[in-house]
């Protein structure tokens, strides 16, 4: 732990101390002062309230019993650094991915819990679908811009209204999770080929075109109705065009 200059060495290792008892196991209740165990408890019930509200689905796989456990190992063994609201489900995500013993069915469904989450505080605005426009000559003057609160992820299960779809046999199942202009959260469920150029224009740093997109679909999915697809997917609000000039 390193130090800021000036700072009392009795302070100091308060603070290391103050710190070991509030990370120490459930068990260290009964030899902290009252102010501590008041704390101790404070600080979990929050933390339970994260994960119960982020990973709701994952929360009710398990007994209710379990889930003190969990939290009092997350304290104890997880460093965060980000003690918001919003940061601490990621650091509960970090941890569950890092710390737990999760099958790889549990951890898919955390990362689209927290996915979900991501994309309902996403501050980006989604524009008001607009229609597109019949294709002109000067297509580089057309951007192809993908919903800003975007996320594309593969699940091995389907989901049906948000939950998941459990089937004898996983498969791995593509889906975009995004918000749409009335701020409602949606999850579309995605061929390979849509998984793959959504996903292609949600990685880049600048603007498509649609001259661009349009010589990339002919050179790798020349089978694929461009025209068609993009109306499909601005329909759905998981991309727009932007004309310019």
């Amino acid at each position: 732990m390193s130090l800021a200059p000036g700072v009392p060495a009795s302070l100091a290792a308060a603070q290391v101390e103050f710190s070991a008892q509030l990370r120490a196991s459930g068990t260290a209740d009964e030899s902290c002062s009252c102010g501590m165990t008041l704390y101790r408890k404070i600080i979990r019930e929050n933390i339970s309230d994260v994960l119960q509200t982020v990973f709701p689905l994952f929360c009710g796989k398990r007994d209710k019993s379990a889930i003190f456990p969990l939290v009092d190992r997350f304290v104890n063994q997880h460093h965060a650094t980000q003690p918001e609201f919003h940061q601490i489900a990621t650091e509960l995500l970090l941890f569950l991915r890092e710390k737990e013993p999760l099958s790889p069915y549990d951890l898919a469904l955390v990362e689209y819990e927290w996915l979900t989450y991501a994309v309902e505080i996403d501050d980006g605005e989604v524009p008001f679908p607009q229609p597109i426009k019949p294709q002109t000559d000067r297509l580089n003057h057309v951007e192809v811009i993908p919903n800003p609160t975007l996320k594309i992820i593969a699940l091995p299960f389907r989901l049906k209204e948000g939950e998941p779809c459990d089937e004898e046999i996983p498969l791995q199942h593509y889906y975009a999770i995004y918000r749409k202009h009335n701020h409602d959260i949606y999850q579309k469920r995605l061929h390979q080929t849509d998984a793959q150029l959504l996903s292609e224009l949600n990685n880049q740093t600048v603007a498509v075109s649609l001259e661009q997109l349009h010589k990339h679909v002919a050179r790798c999915f020349p089978e694929l109705s461009l025209h068609l697809w993009l109306e499909a997917n601005n329909n759905d609000e998981l991309l727009s065009l932007k004309y310019r000039g």
